[in-house]
């Protein structure tokens, strides 16, 4: 054994791992080394890359040798050797059947190795190392004891030689190189339920392999030179070890023997509530890789399923010897020079005779016939099939709080039937933790299935990528008899699974920010939209105001296609022409200067209307669909009585409105209108008054003559001054718009204002009379347009 266990640490110097590293595998932080316990470890992991690089560790249990607590310094991991060394420790014998001695060990070696978190459903794992384990049940004790202290124990010495039986043992030991491929997936991830499941297939070499079974095998130790065997059988298998060094023949070899293994899990985890480890970013709801997750983790695992077949410079051999007595003589100094010499004598003393020659001495004839004793051995097949160190597992983890855990596991060992196969010790494991990003702490507690059971307690420790732990602290440490060692150590390259950076917290990952000092938009990549108009600042012509895109994020509060910074009034929509100021009416006329915003008018009115067109807009008008008069309310008065028609019961009538409006029936008095008496006018006369007439002009409404009509009623004043006989008659008329008060008044002024013209250019005042008639001498009907402006006149008239 020794000599294959430096045979391995040369071959690869990389990594050693422990068979279980209770205190590392449970981590979420475990990456590559959770494939030894539950390929579901690399799903879900917090890391995204594990590299490893470089890892030690080392296991072994048995209940037979020992070093006593007393003798074991406070960490002494140099004392512990050196007493191994010098086989400085004590053994746990009890004759009898029934105390068994068991052995559980291995080491394995882990070469370079990668795993990637592909995604937050996919994780994959390439995986390459050297393994190895070792296993003895069920060794008689005397067996054991003769081993430990090599044949010399003359207490034990006897001439029977079926003293001993050693039966129903197993050996069993392996050691191999793997190649692994896993892959996991998640299968169901809802609310708070999370069901992972993973596979893990390997490519195995077997380098070694060697195995005892079936074994029943009487022997005696006479003396401290002879072995004595009665009928015995027994199956053993091996690999040359010879191989390896050349001194077996010309092949050697590290591969001699193949074979396929693999590893299932499946983990269910019942998770916190999804909104206290999701969050949102660059438009996803994302989990925080960061985050514990899960409140409940259990798992379910079988690992080390295969085989190998070991068909290279391989033998199996059964031994079956007859009842005779068969004498192995001076077993202290035999030499062996290979493997297939130690095979040829070994059969040599179960198929040979034996005998006590004349001196009473044990003698054996082969072993001194090299001829005999090379072609004696019973070697068969040259192959045998050796099973991994299976098991089946169960885990469960609680988050108790935030970053604490504690973990419990099963290990089961199977126990191999049809092939041989080391055997795995059964564990049952609580581990309490605590783990974050850069330091992982654990203190696991377990116990194996011999040595009474013995509870062990273990510590581990993970700072960044190194990692280092014990699941035995207590024998390290001199606190209890050390019966076996467990130490792993390791370093490895992780990159983190982390939440993706948000400096500004915008919730725009900084990798994929543009803006990342400014809280911004995952539209906009990061980059801020401060007004919140779906434009971003840098294009924001306006970025504290929200706008539209028309206008470079400037606003258009009313929605009238005008910008507010040009817009009079912004919160009111509008045309352009009035600078966005509104004409609800359509009438041309800005509201704002509008009188009747919802009424079409004119601007000779502040936009209010006049439907009659008789210049009182219609709000103020009594009547605005008849042309009236302003004292009337804008009614009319037809029969110009001075009652306008809606109160005027006859209304194209004079009367009084004692009367309401209609005339009063009176005898007709006979009156003498002594009126002036007209002269013949000659054509001179005639030509002066038309063109007069013709041209008299007033400004409209008022009794101011106008300057074009000056110049004909200056020549009639010279006609008067030629002619001093004749004498003017001026009459005033107007149509029926207004009242007939407001018209008899403006006829009156106008006729004065006539004759004050010519008085004014030297006419005596004797000679003109003038008259206002109003509108009660109309010429045309007062119906239509041009019936009213011919009522609309200045009469002059040449009188005696």
């Amino acid at each position: 054994m020794k000599k294959y266990l430096c045979i391995l640490l040369t071959i690869l110097g990389y990594n050693l791992h422990a068979q279980e590293m209770l205190g590392i595998r449970p981590s979420n932080y475990a990456g590559l080394q959770s494939l030894g316990i539950n390929p579901t470890g690399i799903i879900d992991s917090r890391i995204q890359v594990d590299i490893n690089i470089l890892s030690a560790g080392f296991t072994i249990e048995n209940d037979y040798l020992f070093i006593p607590k007393k003798n074991l310094r406070l960490v002494g991991i140099g004392n512990i050797v050196d007493r191994v060394d010098a086989k400085d420790y004590l053994d746990d014998f009890v004759r009898g059947d029934v105390d068994k001695k068991n052995l559980n060990g291995g080491f394995s070696v882990m070469g370079p190795s990668v795993m990637f978190t592909l995604n937050k459903i996919h994780s994959l794992a390439f995986t390459t190392g050297l393994r190895g384990s070792v296993s003895v049940q069920d060794l008689l004790p005397e067996v054991a004891h003769y081993s430990y202290s090599e044949l010399e124990d003359p207490a034990l010495y006897s001439n029977d030689p079926k003293q001993f039986r050693a039966r129903d043992f197993t050996f069993n030991a392996m050691v191999w190189q793997e190649y692994g491929l896993t892959y996991g997936t998640v299968f169901h991830n809802k609310d708070k339920h999370y069901l992972k499941g993973a596979v893990s297939l390997k490519y195995l070499s077997g380098v070694s392999g060697g195995y005892v079974r079936n074994a029943d095998i009487y022997f005696n130790v006479a003396d401290d030179s002879t072995m004595i065997f009665g009928p015995s059988k027994f199956e053993y298998g091996r690999v040359n070890y010879n191989t390896f060094d050349g001194k077996g023949g010309t092949d050697k070899s590290y591969n001699n023997g193949s074979g396929f293994g693999w590893d299932l899990g499946l983990t269910y985890e019942f998770r916190n509530d999804p909104a206290t480890y999701q969050y949102e970013m660059d438009g996803e709801t994302k989990q925080d890789p960061e985050a514990s997750k899960y409140k409940l983790r259990l798992g379910a695992s079988l690992i080390d399923m295969g085989r190998i077949k070991y068909d290279h410079n391989s033998r199996v051999f059964n031994i079956n010897s007859s009842d005779d007595l068969h004498v192995y003589p001076e077993y202290n100094t035999d030499k062996f020079d290979n493997q297939l010499d130690f095979d040829s004598s070994l059969s040599a003393i179960f198929y040979g005779t034996g005998g006590i020659d004349n001196t009473g001495a044990y003698v054996n004839p082969l072993f001194f016939n090299d001829s005999v004793r090379a072609t004696s051995f019973a070697g068969t097949e040259t192959s045998f099939k050796m099973d991994l160190p299976s098991a089946w597992s169960i885990q469960a983890d609680w988050n108790i709080y935030k970053r604490f855990y504690l973990y419990g596991t099963v290990i089961y060992g199977f126990k191999h039937k049809n092939n041989p196969g080391t055997e795995r010790a059964n564990v049952i494991a609580i581990s309490p933790r605590y783990e974050s990003k850069w330091l992982d702490l654990s203190i696991p507690v377990s116990f194996v299935d011999f040595h009474d059971k013995a509870t062990r307690v273990g510590f581990a420790a993970r700072i960044g990528s190194l990692f280092f732990g014990t699941d035995k602290l207590g024998t390290l440490l001199g606190f209890n008899n050390l019966y076996g060692m467990d130490v792993y150590a390791g370093v490895k390259f992780s990159i983190l699974r982390l939440r993706e950076r948000d400096r500004d917290n915008d919730k725009v990952s900084d990798r994929k920010d543009k803006c990342i000092d400014q809280p911004g938009l995952w539209k906009f990549t990061g980059c801020p939209d401060r007004d919140g108009d779906n434009i971003q600042d840098s294009e924001d012509a306006c970025p504290d105001l929200a706008g539209i895109v028309k206008f470079k994020g400037c606003p258009d509060r009313d929605g009238d296609d005008i910008q507010d910074s040009r817009d009079s009034c912004p919160d009111v929509a509008g045309l352009p022409q009035f600078a966005g100021c509104p004409d609800t009416d359509g009438d041309g006329i800005q509201d704002s200067q509008d009188s009747c915003i919802t009424d079409p008018g004119t601007p000779e009115f502040f936009g209010c209307p006049d439907r009659d067109g008789d210049k009182i807009i219609d709000k103020l008008d009594d009547c605005p669909d008849k042309r009236g008069e302003s004292v009337y309310n804008g009614c009319p008065d037809s029969d110009g009585d001075e009652i306008p028609d809606p109160k005027d019961k006859c209304p194209f009538e004079i009367g009084p409105l004692s009367n309401e409006g209609c005339p009063v029936k009176v005898e007709k008095a006979i009156i003498r209108d002594i009126q002036p008496i007209k002269v013949e006018m000659d054509k001179e006369e005639e030509e002066v008054i038309q063109m007069v007439v013709k041209n008299l002009q007033f400004e409209t409404g008022k009794a101011i003559i106008k300057p074009v009509s000056f110049e004909s009623l200056n020549k009639l004043a010279e006609l008067f001054k030629r002619k001093h006989g004749l004498k003017l008659t001026i009459e005033g008329h107007t149509d029926n718009v207004g009242g007939a008060k407001m018209n008899l008044d403006l006829s009156t002024k106008r006729a004065n204002a006539a004759r004050d013209y010519l008085i004014s250019q030297g006419i005596e005042s004797s000679r003109i009379t003038a008259q206002g008639y109003g509108l009660t001498k109309p010429i045309a009907p007062n119906t239509t347009a041009e019936g009213r402006q011919q009522n609309r006149r200045v009469e002059f008239t040449l009188v005696k």
